[in-house]
């Protein structure tokens, strides 16, 4: 986990230090490939995982509830965030 950090941080400190080079408005359309590329050959591997694929439907219902409960989370701990906030709001206006 520290190296994934490490490596990230010194890629954030490089693209600081190179901001104002020419070569530097190539990279978004190469960084874009290079993602694609990536998914793909990661739903490459995916599909030839044959225990995988047999499990696909009770990982996915897995992975979709845990997402749904992610959302819903967030969505409640954001409306609370905004009550708090907007009564807060209020009171200082009403005084």
């Amino acid at each position: 986990m520290f190296s994934i950090l490490a490596v990230m941080f010194l890629g954030i400190a490089i693209g600081y230090l190179v901001r104002r080079w020419r070569a530097v408005r190539y990279i978004s359309a190469t960084t874009m490939l290079t993602i694609l590329l990536l998914l793909f050959f990661m739903g490459k591997e995916v599909g030839a995982n044959r225990m995988l694929m047999q499990n696909l439907f009770s990982l996915g219902g897995d992975a979709l509830l845990i997402a749904l409960a992610g959302v819903a989370g967030s969505v409640l701990a954001a409306a609370c965030i905004y009550k708090y906030m907007y009564k807060s709001r209020n009171r200082a206006d009403v005084e």
